[in-house]
């Protein structure tokens, strides 16, 4: 499956080249979705025997780091994109036919913030208001959570034309991911179409023909984690790649005795630090992906202590990423501070993502602390 990868780091020019628009449009343009899905990417987690690749963890974060060296918005959509087959191959098989009929059609998910759900003839009407559905412009199927009244949390699986997506996603950094609330009232969903959350977030799914690929035996929430770190990785590299691009021209330190740039200590001591976080940040991420393909091979479902680990590694992973491109932002000078130039974007995209409640990295160490500590995790999702 390097092939993969491959393919995907041929498109970084292009997703550069279209980063602009991406951000002035406030969605992914359709030619980096079609590039990418001609590559293969969005196969990744999908099943074989639906053309897919059931492709191991190294590879996936790999191929999405690749995608986010190109374009920061583009790589989180594609991370929901690519996670979202996986999640809906916890459906039963009749349901991944209607899901996977139309080979080219995109499907998002979100966690949290429930609407509610009524048990009615057939199925639930389900009502809610679901903000930072990234990519939900372009999904044909939006997974979603609701209460069920009376019962437990469940996701639903929601059609396109059955909700409104609000045009709300006005906001300070990774704008292309188009991620604006959907909202609906009172859709009928049938019982087939609705999986209770701890079955989606399990080690089991209600699929036969899936019940001997070990692929499909991960985690959800860790295989999740170890997309989303990807896009921090490829973010920061290119920050790091297009600073030291730019360094042989930048002329006198100003204010200082230093003329040129690449003769200061501080800009040496800055260099060398943010290729040390970065690198670091890439080997914590990778050894994310490997304990879960390990689990894998091994026969082996990954323990309460191993998904807490998956998540410190990619919270701590991504600290890094963001303290490595502020760095490089400020290192860049006044010249950083402007619109047109890339790194600007950059770490406005990288700020941003730090806010997402699942890659916080405090709240990846905190759960891993506590199982270093023998403490019960604080969240069901554990």
């Amino acid at each position: 499956m390097p092939d993969l990868v491959d393919r995907v780091r041929a498109l970084v020019p292009l997703l550069r080249a279209n980063a602009a628009r991406c951000t002035e449009d406030r969605r992914v343009p359709r030619e980096n979705l079609d590039a990418l899905r001609e590559a293969g990417l969005y196969r990744a987690g999908l099943p074989r025997h639906f053309g897919g690749l059931e492709s191991d963890m190294r590879t996936k974060f790999a191929a999405l780091v690749e995608v986010a060296r190109g374009c920061g918005s583009t790589a989180w959509v594609s991370t929901i994109y690519t996670d979202a087959v996986f999640l809906l191959a916890k459906f039963p098989d009749e349901v991944q036919e209607e899901v996977y009929a139309d080979p080219e059609a995109f499907h998002c998910a979100t966690l949290a913030l429930p609407g509610r759900a009524v048990p009615v003839d057939g199925g639930y009407a389900v009502s809610g208001r679901w903000p930072f559905n990234s990519g939900c412009l372009d999904a044909s199927y939006l997974l979603q959570p609701a209460v069920v009244e009376g019962g437990e949390l469940t996701h639903f699986l929601l059609s396109a034309p059955d909700v409104t997506i609000e045009d709300d996603w006005y906001v300070s950094g990774m704008e292309g991911t188009g991620s604006n609330t959907v909202s609906g009232q009172d859709v009928f969903v049938p019982h087939r179409h609705a999986i209770p959350t701890m079955r989606l977030l399990d080690q089991t799914h209600r699929s036969e023909r899936n019940a001997d690929s070990p692929v499909f035996r991960h985690p959800p929430l860790p295989y999740l984690l170890t997309s989303g770190v990807a896009s921090f990785v490829g973010m920061a590299e290119t920050a790091y790649e297009l600073y030291l691009a730019r360094l042989p021209r930048r002329g006198q330190v100003a204010y200082t005795g230093y003329a040129h740039h690449r003769d200061a200590p501080i800009t040496h001591h800055q260099v060398a630090e943010t290729r040390f976080k970065i690198d670091s940040a890439r080997l914590l991420a990778e050894q994310a992906a490997d304990l879960l393909d390990e689990r894998i091979a091994a026969g082996v479902l990954c323990d309460e202590e191993d998904r807490a680990r998956v998540w410190g590694l990619a919270g701590y992973a991504s600290r890094l990423c963001t303290e490595a491109v502020e760095v490089l932002r400020l290192a860049s000078g006044a010249s950083g501070i402007a619109t047109k130039n890339p790194i600007h974007q950059i770490s406005r995209d990288v700020q941003a993502l730090a806010t997402h409640a699942i890659m916080v990295p405090t709240t990846g160490i905190e759960h891993y602390g506590r199982a270093l500590c023998g403490v019960a995790p604080s969240t069901p999702l554990l």
